[in-house]
C-alpha cells in the first residue's frame, strides 16, 4: 500500500493577489504568477470558515477572512418544478438517487424522474459564503513512497508541533521514517503543515 505526503508552506495573501478572487468555489485554488507571467509555485486556497477540518487555521496569521458570493443549486425549487409533492419536499423525502455527468435521477420513494444535468444551471442562486484565503506552496511531495514502519518517539522529537497547522487529521500513520520531510519541516517550523492523501 502506498501513501502520498505533502508539506506546504504558508504565507499571507496580498491585497493585490486577493483582488482577482471574486467568487467562492468549494475548496478551489488560484495560481499566482509573477510580473513576467511565470508560475510562482504558490496558490491561494479557499476554505469554508465553518469547515471543522481547518478550524485550527481560521485564526492563523496566514489566513484572511472573506465573504464571497457562491453559486449553489436551489434543490427545493428544482423539486417543485419537477412536480414532486410539497409535503415530500419539506420532509426531505425527495433526493438524488443517481447522477453522472449527463443525467441525474431524483426520487421521492414512489416516483423517479430523470433530468439532464444542464438543467441545474437554471436553479443556481447566489449565497454569501464566509471563508478564509490562505497562500500555500508545496515544499515537498513524497510521490508514492512506501511506509515500512513508524517510530513514535522520533516523530515527537522531530515534529512536536505538527498538529498546529493542518487541515487533514494528523496521526502516526501519516509519517514515514524519511529525513527529507523532517528537515523541511524543521527549517520552516510554524509555517508548514502536512497533508496525507
Amino acid at each position: 500500500m502506498s501513501t502520498t505526503y505533502e508539506i506546504y508552506k504558508f504565507a499571507k495573501p496580498t491585497k493585490k493577489e486577493l483582488s482577482v478572487i471574486d467568487k467562492f468555489n468549494s475548496y478551489d485554488s488560484f495560481r499566482i504568477v509573477d510580473e513576467d507571467g511565470d508560475d510562482t509555485g504558490w496558490g491561494i486556497y479557499l476554505f469554508r470558515i465553518d469547515d471543522k477540518s481547518i478550524s485550527n487555521l481560521v485564526d492563523s496569521r496566514f489566513a484572511i477572512k472573506m465573504v464571497l458570493p457562491e453559486l449553489v443549486t436551489d434543490y427545493e425549487k428544482l423539486y417543485a418544478a419537477l412536480d414532486f409533492d410539497n409535503e415530500a419536499i419539506k420532509n426531505n423525502s425527495v433526493h438524488v438517487i443517481k447522477s453522472n455527468v449527463r443525467y441525474m435521477e431524483i426520487s421521492d420513494g414512489v416516483n423517479t424522474k430523470q433530468i439532464n444535468m444542464s438543467m441545474l444551471e437554471d436553479y443556481k442562486v447566489k449565497v454569501e459564503t464566509s471563508c478564509i484565503a490562505i497562500k500555500m506552496k508545496t515544499l515537498w511531495n513524497s510521490g508514492e513512497n512506501y511506509i515500512y514502519g513508524l517510530d513514535k518517539e522520533k516523530i515527537i522529537k522531530y515534529i512536536p508541533g505538527i498538529q498546529n497547522y493542518r487541515y487533514a487529521p494528523v496521526n502516526n500513520s501519516m509519517l514515514a521514517k524519511a529525513e527529507i520531510p523532517f528537515l523541511i519541516f524543521e527549517k520552516n517550523r510554524g509555517k508548514c503543515f502536512m497533508e496525507k492523501y
